[in-house]
């Protein structure tokens, strides 16, 4: 719903209503603007209820009096969800919009029923039940749901978003933490190193990496490399770089199918330092690695409990990337992890790829909703890297899953 309003809602003031506008896993309403008059129907009172409908068939409202009706997790609800379409259009104004969220998947979870899922054709039905526009619709990948969204539009001529917008460059961090002992790093060699000896090694055709920062690590590939950062400041592009200025969700939206032809051999996630964007960038990532791919994986280890905090408060920041390791290893136990004890905040190698694999798609609500409900201390272990092996050739080459050199 997010991306529907920064793409598609206009900058002015809307009247906004929500149809099944209970809060219960969040509510729409915190998304919109202040400015804009948003009430929310449903069909019992509770939080984020503004209206009680006494006919579910029924608005009562004028005709053409909304300029944007929303609307996550209620169709599949609704019994005769047609009728419920036709009052969605009679209720919009000319060029008014409709941000429709449905399931395609999922159990059945009763409320008080549950009827349907929706696949792509059934917008382009509803469209044409109920003589609106589908502008855009796209079927999200996370699961169990893996969502359905639809933009409709009543007359009008709005297009459909095929680009990202520019990003917004992300404010630096300028400052370091009054406590010396925050700042602390560790790793008996720096990353940079261990990555050209990876390069090396492996001698990608094709390496991508998220996160490029100044590019000092996006300059180690001599084949063909894809960059992506919404605020990346290079000093000196590779001559072979593709590069995309925007965020990770949005390359994967939009460039992914297209771009990404032939096969990554090689890649290095040093992205948003949050476990949920890191979580993304590797189940998005997976689908695209070559037969016997690398996944590299930066700042996995802190070195005291602040540099793993969400809420940035040092320079030297890993956040909780750290949880990803003991995800993995619950989840996808098929993988080789091998984490190394690089300067300055570790490095975690994953490889036994598996493109076709939907598993850590398939949990990623639940899971998130779960995790994020706190920010844990960092374990100890993981501070003092007891899992970590030193970087030479013999581990290097291990991890890589490469002979050793007699």
């Amino acid at each position: 719903m997010r991306r529907c309003i920064e793409w598609y809602k206009p900058a002015h003031p809307v009247r906004v209503i929500d149809l099944g506008a209970a809060d219960v896993n969040g509510s729409y309403r915190q998304l919109f603007d202040p400015e804009d008059a948003f009430t929310g129907f449903d069909l019992a009172p509770g939080n984020g209820v503004d209206v009680v409908l006494e006919d579910p068939y029924h608005l009562p409202l004028p005709d053409a009096s909304v300029d944007i009706v929303v609307s996550g997790q209620m169709l599949e609800h609704c019994p005769q969800f047609w009728r419920q379409f036709t009052e969605i259009a009679r209720v919009m104004k000319e060029g008014g919009l409709a941000f429709i969220i449905a399931p395609s998947a999922g159990k059945i979870h009763r409320y008080p029923v549950d009827c349907y899922r929706f696949y792509p054709d059934a917008y382009e039905a509803l469209a044409e039940w109920s003589g609106l526009r589908l502008v855009h619709h796209w079927l999200d990948e996370r699961g169990p749901w893996r969502d359905l969204v639809g933009v409709f539009q009543k007359g009008g001529d709005l297009k459909a978003v095929t680009a990202p917008k520019p990003a917004k460059r992300l404010p630096l961090f300028d400052g370091e933490h009054p406590d010396p002992a925050a700042e602390a790093t560790g790793g008996k060699v720096p990353y940079l190193d261990v990555l050209a000896q990876m390069h090396a090694l492996l001698k990608p055709r094709l390496y991508l990496e998220i996160g490029v920062r100044k590019g000092k690590s996006l300059r180690l590939c001599q084949g063909d490399s894809i960059g992506i950062d919404p605020s990346a400041d290079l000093d000196q592009p590779p001559e072979n770089l593709t590069f995309f200025p925007c965020t990770s969700d949005d390359f994967f939206f939009f460039h992914a199918q297209t771009i990404l032809k032939k096969p990554v051999d090689f890649a290095f996630i040093d992205g948003m330092h949050l476990l949920e964007n890191v979580y993304r960038d590797f189940a998005n990532l997976e689908r695209f690695m070559a037969s016997g791919g690398v996944v590299c994986i930066d700042d996995v280890l802190p070195n005291h409990p602040l540099q793993a905090k969400r809420d940035r408060c040092t320079r030297v920041w890993c956040g909780d990337v750290w949880r990803l390791i003991s995800i993995l290893a619950a989840k996808r136990p098929d993988l080789q992890i091998t984490l190394l004890d690089t300067a300055p905040s570790g490095l975690l190698v994953i490889r036994k790829l598996n493109p076709k694999t939907r598993v850590l798609l398939d949990t990623y609500n639940p899971l998130m909703r779960k995790l994020l409900e706190d920010d844990p201390e960092v374990p100890e272990d993981v501070l003092l890297r007891k899992a970590a092996l030193t970087p030479n050739e013999a581990t290097i080459r291990s991890a890589l899953g490469l002979p050793s050199v007699a």
